[in-house]
């Protein structure tokens, strides 16, 4: 008999509020700062040269410009810049999706759970046409990103990311 289990696989509470505090965290919105590896976002950086973060917070903010969530970066003009955006993976992934694909900026890359089953990417990501997608995919990434957190660890969620490309006001 096989007594191998995938799903709650250890007994140890630390383990477990751990494991779930990190994975469900990053989806969910549990665990809202996720800061961006300094390598990725330099990767992006030294192609896109990005001016504002609106996504960050004082901590991890990638340009000089940036907004916390209490500024609520959804509400600012972006019109003019060049964006960086690592937003919040919860429920509200369709505000931001939305606001790159209709901001004004010259441009946004957006760091993204790939997502090919839910409405964001379909409207906001493919749109009504195939040939013709909204946004253009910059970077596929393999295996998991390891985002930062701000404690001793490094987490990844239980989904590949993508970075996705939105051009010029729409």
């Amino acid at each position: 008999m096989d007594t191998r289990r995938t799903i709650d696989a250890s007994d140890n509470a630390a383990v477990l509020g751990a494991a779930k505090a990190r994975n469900n965290g990053r989806y969910n919105g549990n665990g809202r700062h996720w800061e961006t590896p300094p390598d990725e976002f330099r990767e992006l950086d030294d192609v896109y040269h990005f001016t504002l973060d609106p996504c960050a917070t004082p901590a991890t903010a990638k340009c000089a410009l940036y907004f916390t969530e209490d500024d609520d970066g959804l509400s600012k003009s972006w019109a003019g810049h060049r964006v960086f955006m690592n937003p919040p993976y919860g429920r509200e992934i369709y505000a931001w999706t939305r606001k790159a694909r209709d901001s004004g900026a010259i441009l946004v890359v957006g760091l993204l759970p790939v997502s090919t089953d839910l409405a964001w990417w379909h409207d906001d990501v493919i749109g009504p046409d195939l040939a013709n997608p909204i946004a253009e995919v910059v970077k596929w990434y393999r295996g998991r990103i390891r985002f930062l957190t701000g404690g001793p660890y490094r987490a990844s969620g239980f989904f590949p990311s993508v970075a996705l490309l939105w051009k010029g006001a729409r």
